[in-house]
């Protein structure tokens, strides 16, 4: 975007709507003229957050982190109160995304909201920590889903995962990634539409198997109230002795956090 102290509308009147034109308008009264398209809808939108939240993705790949890190104790308290403080800031940032609708969005609401003196730090600093949550997001999903072809690729074949091949594997998601995003953005509003019901079924589908195939079913004591340490590698200790049991909690509760980071991934794109 560029810098503007007035509306310029340079597109041919008849081909702007009256919700584009009130956009740009609202966007001159930040000093920015609009020179980036806006055409996703709510569900797009929707679409990128729901897909980048992916709850079988923080699910599967760190279900075995969860049951060692305090277990199922911590794991269902945990997401129960990441969910709760969660909402509380997405309700936050819907709300200044609605007031302030700029591209970029978090990085520029720090420089409007913090002290004059002290908006370019805010700014700067918000701007990183998003950048970098982002490249450790995206890192962290692709090796996942690396591991995931790898393992599937076992079924019924005699496919043998090894590390080179898990790491190759992961090198091609990322160039696809890449190629999507260099090429064919205009895809990704579909992809996004496709996300939202292969997420929802495959959530459904696998709430629906466990409850019906489990062989057994544990108590609501068992579910809410066991912790378990499994950090140690014998014969030490695990980390609850030689720290604290918060400490483990603390571990364990970043599976929740995990799955539940990228809530926030449609305010830059408004």
């Amino acid at each position: 975007m560029a810098v503007d102290s007035e509306l310029s509308i340079e597109r041919h009147p008849s081909r702007v709507s009256r919700g584009e034109q009130h956009d740009e308008e609202e966007l001159a009264e930040f000093g920015y003229k609009q020179e980036l398209r806006r055409d996703w809808g709510l569900m797009h939108n929707f679409g990128i957050s729901f897909s980048i939240i992916s709850v079988i993705t923080g699910i599967t790949t760190l279900f075995s982190y969860g049951l060692i890190t305090g277990g199922p104790g911590v794991m269902a308290v945990g997401w129960i109160i990441v969910s709760v403080f969660t909402f509380m800031i997405s309700l936050s940032m819907a709300e200044i995304v609605s007031a302030i609708p700029t591209a970029g969005g978090p990085y520029y609401w720090a420089a409007l909201l913090a002290p004059r003196n002290h908006s370019a730090f805010a700014s700067w600093i918000t701007g990183w920590f998003n950048f970098l949550g982002q490249v450790a997001v995206t890192t962290g999903i692709s090796f996942g889903l690396a591991g995931l072809i790898s393992t599937t690729a076992t079924i019924k074949s005699s496919y043998v995962p090894s590390s080179p091949r898990t790491i190759g594997i992961y090198a091609a998601v990322l160039i696809s990634h890449g190629i999507v995003n260099t090429f064919g953005v205009h895809v990704l509003r579909y992809l996004n539409n496709t996300s939202i019901a292969l997420h929802s079924l495959g959530v459904t589908a696998i709430a629906i198997a466990v409850l019906a195939k489990a062989p057994t079913h544990q108590s609501a004591k068992f579910v809410f109230a066991k912790f378990y340490d499994g950090t140690g590698v014998d014969p030490s200790p695990g980390w609850s002795i030689r720290a604290s049991p918060a400490y483990v909690a603390c571990c364990g509760v970043l599976m929740a956090q995990y799955t539940l980071t990228g809530f926030d991934a449609s305010a830059p794109l408004v």
